[in-house]
């Protein structure tokens, strides 16, 4: 399951251990193809990780402050706190999948 955000991440993920935000535009055509795979890995990861969609262009000054600068964006929480490298404009289900196995540990390409 994906949920919306309309607050700042910051905030509403405070008591989540390990979430993947995604920074879109409703008029990209990416972050639309995106949504297809973001459902399969939400699923995928049910239990281990929480999936969030946040609108960077009606939350402008939020999504500013993350430094958004290309949709889809993904950015891997823990606590409330955006970890280092984001995912701007993923090119594959696969490249997501590889990213958040990397953000959780378990992969060998770190």
């Amino acid at each position: 399951m994906i949920s919306e955000l309309e607050t700042d991440p910051k905030a509403a993920l405070k008591g989540k251990a390990a979430a993947v935000v995604v920074f879109y535009a409703d008029w990209c055509p990416d972050s639309k193809t995106s949504l297809e795979y973001e459902k399969k890995l939400s699923e995928e990861y049910a239990g281990r990780v929480e999936f969030f969609r946040f609108d960077a262009v009606n939350f402008e000054e939020i999504a500013d402050s993350y430094n958004i600068e290309v949709y889809p964006t993904f950015i891997f929480f823990r606590k409330g706190k955006a970890q280092r490298g984001i995912l701007a404009d993923p090119y594959s289900e696969a490249e997501v999948r590889n990213w958040i196995e990397m953000k959780l540990g378990r992969s060998s390409t770190r």
